[in-house]
Formats: C-alpha cells, structure tokens, sequence
C-alpha cells in the first residue's frame, strides 16, 4: 500500500506568452519540477524517522508534459502512520488478533487482549499546507526562464 499525493497545476502562461518563442512544456515541467521537490524535500522532513525507511521512501515524479506530478511513500506502513490505526484510524476500533488469544511484538512487556492503536501523524499533509504550490511553481517557471536567457 503506498501513500501518494497528486498535485495537477493550471499554469499562468502570462509569464511564458511574453516570450512566444519559449518552449513553453518545458517551462511548465520545472515549475511543476519545483513544486514536487519542494513537497518531497519537506514530506521527508516531516516524516517519522525510527529506522529512515519511510524517509527514504518518499520520491516524485512529473508527467512529460508537466501538467501533473506526484510525490509518493512507497513504504508498506505510510499510509498507517499518516492515517493512524485501531482507535485512531479510518475503523475507529481497537485492534485485536484474528487468530490468536492475544497480540504480541518485539519490546511489548507482555502479550495484549487488545490494544488502542496508533495516533496518526500526517506527515503528508503537513507538507502540502507548508507548500504555496503556486509561488513555486511560478518560481519554477522564473527560473527555468532565467537559465534561458529570456528573463
């Protein structure tokens, strides 16, 4: 189970339609470039680190033509780290074994009946609020443009 976020951008052409001979998609691929760097370099910031694997987990990509970019958690348990489980989670129930008397994992002290589950920490989507998607893409755009000379 992965954990992804999609970010699809409308781009302001007004900063690309001054320069009519720019190459326009590859203009909007570094903001939409920028804008998910920016997402992935604070979601690894935010994310829980016990072992780094949920960390090293979080990667980005962006369509060819740049108008759509994810950032995704390809680590089995980011989706219940950031949602929560048990009590805390989508079910809002306590966990309890399926097949057994009782639950057990390394470091409990002893077997559990039940247990509460885990707060969710969504790590996500404090780096989506953190994000002004638009000014980062327009910064994108205004430093793709620069390195071009148009600017």
């Amino acid at each position: 189970m992965e954990l992804k976020a999609t970010v699809k951008v409308t781009p302001n052409l007004k900063k690309l339609l001054d320069n009519p001979g720019q190459e326009m998609t590859g203009a909007i691929r570094a903001g939409t470039l920028h804008v998910t760097g920016e997402i992935e370099a604070k979601a690894v910031k935010e994310a829980p680190v016990k072992t780094s694997n949920l960390a090293n987990s979080i990667t980005s990509n962006v369509s060819s033509d740049g108008l759509k970019g994810e950032v995704t958690a390809t680590a089995p348990y980011g989706e219940y780290v950031h949602r929560g489980t048990g009590l805390f989670g989508p079910f809002k129930q306590r966990i309890k074994p399926k097949t057994k008397k009782a639950l057990f994992w390394p470091g409990a002290e002893h077997p559990f009946a039940s247990t509460k589950g885990m707060r969710p920490n969504p790590f996500f989507a404090r780096a989506l609020q953190k994000t002004n998607v638009q000014a980062t893409f327009e910064d994108g755009i205004e430093q793709y443009l620069k390195r071009a000379g148009l600017v």
